[in-house]
Formats: structure tokens, sequence, C-alpha cells
């Protein structure tokens, strides 16, 4: 199990997303590599923390990048969202 971070940001500085619906979006259908997800929001992004099943860091945060742009890539309420 290894932990993997990412910082999400919204496009424009105005759209914001609820810590919980974002959680939710990201633990549907994760074939279960990510066990648990808590999420930081603040004015200008949110922090994931995702604790992944992987021996490697590398792996674990490749994972959780995936899951996150594939996310974005399909959910109206992160369309607007990037990785940075």
């Amino acid at each position: 199990m290894r932990v993997a971070h990412l910082r999400i940001a919204p496009l424009t500085p105005t759209t914001t997303i609820d810590p919980s619906t974002l959680r939710d979006l990201l633990l549907a259908d994760t074939e279960g590599s990510v066990e648990h997800i808590r999420i930081r929001a603040g004015p200008h992004g949110a922090d994931i923390l995702a604790f992944v099943d992987s021996d490697s860091a590398e792996v674990a945060l490749d994972i959780l990048r995936r899951l996150v742009q594939q996310k974005i890539a399909t959910s109206g309420p992160l369309r607007s969202w990037r990785i940075v």
C-alpha cells in the first residue's frame, strides 16, 4: 500500500467542487486499486491523497493520475479542472 498525492485546479478561479462530491466521483469504478481517498479543497484547487494498492510509489502515483485524468475527461463536474 502506497500513498499518492495530486493537486487539481479549475481553469476558472470561480469554479468549486464539494470535497465529498469529488471523493465520490473518484471512488466510483476504481477497479480496486484505490483503497481510500481524502480530499482537501481550498480556494485555488483541491489536494487528493489516495492510498493505492501498489508496492511502488511511482506506480501508485501513475494509477491515481490515470484515474483523475479519466474522471476529468468523463465527469461533467470536473471538465473544467486540470492536474497541476
